[in-house]
């Protein structure tokens, strides 16, 4: 009978125990779905049948934890405590509760007292050695910290906590390979944990490590794009580092969300947006930053520049006189304003911007010896060729090796009739370019004004060497080579009637190269009929005068020499 009332008694104790369980497992499946405010309900329903069950109130304050009510959660931990003073899970979500209340001595006392509940002959619980670390930590107890850490470590090999823990111990005694290697192993066993990636980042950033920071910024923001702590972190890295595209590409996101960010992160998004070229971006952010500080120059430059690219030249010169008011014009702003000028056909105006610009010594040469030439060329178009000269002899005192700086003012001297200034300039450019047909003909044209024919026709046959047989490309070229050929050739003296009759036919064979050409030249048509006029070939020549006045009404010379040869008409 009594065997028979044990066995009855067990089955009752196993079934009462099953029924009691269930709203446990039911609140441990919400716990799983995240759905939390339900545990909570369902959790304080058991308890009011079940009081005194610690398990219950444990599940309870991991719930309130999860919620962040953090209050009633560290209730219902020092209930799990009251009721087994041996549950180690209990002091430590107690613990991790009142670290996160800020209340570290609460902590501290409460890892400790769970601790001294050890049983003899077991191992202390690793994670209430990692929440005595964490309490060491925050009391700037780090030796002790790193001892407490250490043992759970070894107690627990893969413990994440506890190596975060030894982590945040060396960083604190600036031990800080090791605290890298540390929060790199802890990382080892699971790689998303945002905290200890922020720590491992603030480490390297610490240690001037900047890649290495930027890295591990990455890798946070790519496991939760809304930390935004983090992308300021890493765009503030890249401003820093001068990559300027990488720091506005991470801020764009942040600058879409943010309605009203810091004045200090729109300084360094539009710097960073200005300095990476994204200037019609700039002009946008600019517009707005400029309402928080009219006089700002940066602000003021990105507008500008934001006008130029937008091919907005009239706003943009006024906008760069506006910054000139502000702050000292750079030598890109002098560059763009100059630019401006030139688009709407004030070239003097350019031309004077650019003159202030080159007064910036430091500049790059090539970037100089080109603004030198463009400046050269504009004062060269209107005319002033003493000016121009000058600029193309800085140019070329700047950089010898430019060949077009020789040329053109070989241009100016012969302009200013300085010939003997302008063959110096051409010998040298030819001689740095033995291939450039203008050289030579401009050297041709020079020696001829100097009476050297001879000179003056090597010049041009060096020319139509020069052209080979790039003959479509130097058309014109090689038609004014042929023509001066010719004319040196008519100012031949001779002495003899067949001396003479062979050099106007030889005239006449390069005047016709010449005309194949070009053959709307009047001048050319003119020496034609010169040449026939003097081996009197009449109707050779009427045709070649008759030519030359339906290209040149007024030209006397040939009006007189084709009234000559009418009359001579029968």
């Amino acid at each position: 009978m009594k065997r028979i009332l044990s066995v009855a008694t067990i089955i009752f104790i196993t079934a009462t125990t099953i029924v009691i369980s269930q709203p446990l497992d039911k609140v441990k499946d919400l716990m799983k779905q995240k759905k939390y405010g339900d545990a909570i309900a369902v959790c304080q329903i058991y308890l009011q049948s079940s009081p005194r069950d610690e398990n219950g109130w444990l599940i309870l304050a991991k719930a309130y934890q999860q919620m962040q009510s953090l209050d009633s959660a560290e209730i219902a931990a020092k209930k799990v405590v009251q009721l087994d003073d041996e549950m180690m899970e209990g002091y430590t979500i107690l613990g991790q509760i009142q670290l996160a209340k800020k209340n570290t001595q609460d902590a501290y006392a409460t890892a400790k007292a769970g601790l001294k509940m050890t049983k003899r002959k077991e191992s202390k619980y690793p994670p209430l050695l990692v929440v005595l670390g964490q309490s060491l930590i925050a009391l700037d107890s780090a030796d002790a910290a790193l001892v407490a850490s250490s043992e759970a470590k070894e107690l627990d090999p893969q413990n994440v906590t506890a190596y975060e823990v030894m982590g945040d111990a060396y960083f604190k005694q600036r031990v800080t390979p090791m605290a890298i290697s540390n929060y790199e192993k802890s990382l080892e066993i699971d790689s998303l944990q945002p905290r200890v990636l922020y720590k491992l980042a603030n480490t390297y950033k610490n240690e001037r490590q900047y890649t290495k920071a930027a890295e591990v910024y990455v890798r946070i923001l790519a496991l939760d794009p809304n930390n935004e702590a983090a992308r300021i972190e890493l765009a503030g890295l890249f401003f820093r580092a001068k990559q300027y595209a990488n720091c506005a590409g991470i801020l764009k996101e942040y600058f879409k969300n943010q309605k009203n960010p810091p004045k200090d992160l729109q300084s360094i998004y539009l710097e960073a947006l200005y300095r990476s070229k994204q200037y019609k971006e700039a002009y946008q952010v600019a517009q707005e930053y400029i309402k928080l500080d009219p006089k700002s120059p940066l602000a003021n430059r990105a507008i500008a520049n934001g006008y130029f690219s937008n091919n907005q030249y009239p706003q943009a010169i006024e906008s760069f006189k506006k910054l000139a008011t502000i702050d000292t014009l750079e030598y890109d702003d002098y560059r763009l304003l100059g630019l401006a000028y030139r688009q709407i056909k004030k070239d003097s105006l350019a031309a004077m911007t650019w003159e202030e610009m080159l007064k910036d010594t430091t500049q790059s040469i090539k970037s100089r010896s080109i603004f030198y030439g463009e400046v050269g060329s504009i004062w060269m178009n209107l005319r002033f060729y003493e000016r121009a000269a000058g600029f193309y002899q800085k140019r070329i005192q700047l950089d010898s090796t430019a060949v077009g700086a020789y040329f053109n003012y070989a241009q100016c001297m012969m302009k200013l009739e300085r010939l003997g200034n302008a063959v110096s300039a051409l010998k040298i450019a030819i001689t740095k370019n033995p291939k450039s047909p203008l050289a030579y003909l401009s050297l041709s044209i020079c020696y001829s004004n100097m009476e050297d024919i001879d000179a003056s026709r090597k010049e041009a046959e060096n020319a139509i060497k020069a052209i080979d047989t790039a003959e479509t490309k130097y058309r014109l070229e090689l038609a004014q080579a042929n023509r001066i050929i010719a004319i040196c050739i008519m100012q031949e003296k001779v002495t003899t009637i067949e001396g003479s009759h062979k050099k106007w036919e030889e005239a006449i064979v390069y005047l016709k190269k010449s005309l194949k050409n070009k053959e709307d030249e009047a001048s050319t048509h003119l020496n034609l009929g010169k040449c026939y006029q003097n081996l009197n070939k009449v109707d050779e020549a009427i045709k070649e005068y008759k030519r030359t006045l339906q290209l040149d009404s007024k030209n006397e010379e040939a009006k007189k020499y084709l009234n000559d040869l009418l009359k001579l008409k029968p």
